[in-house]
């Protein structure tokens, strides 16, 4: 792990970056395992998308008041990756 960022462009935040739930009290009846599959993908992708927003807006260091996932700091490692190529 680097100990040393320099230039440092620090993203602070204030919102988890885990995988996203429904809202308490909210409830889905699903029928299909399909539905619900691709239920299961789209709260994926949401968090995904806020990654790369944090990405494409320079950020190199990222603060949170809040929890970061494994899923969430795989999707940094492989999207960093993907833009350092570019």
């Amino acid at each position: 792990m680097r100990m040393k960022v320099s230039p440092a462009r620090i993203a602070c935040l204030d919102f988890n970056l885990q995988k996203t739930k429904m809202q308490l009290g909210v409830q889905v009846l699903v029928t299909d395992p399909r539905t619900l599959e691709k239920i299961r993908q789209r709260e994926a992708h949401m968090t995904k998308e806020r990654i790369e927003e944090i990405l494409k807006a320079g950020a190199n260091v990222v603060l949170t008041t809040k929890g970061i996932d494994d899923m969430a700091l795989n999707y940094f490692v492989i999207l960093w990756k993907l833009v350092q190529l570019l």
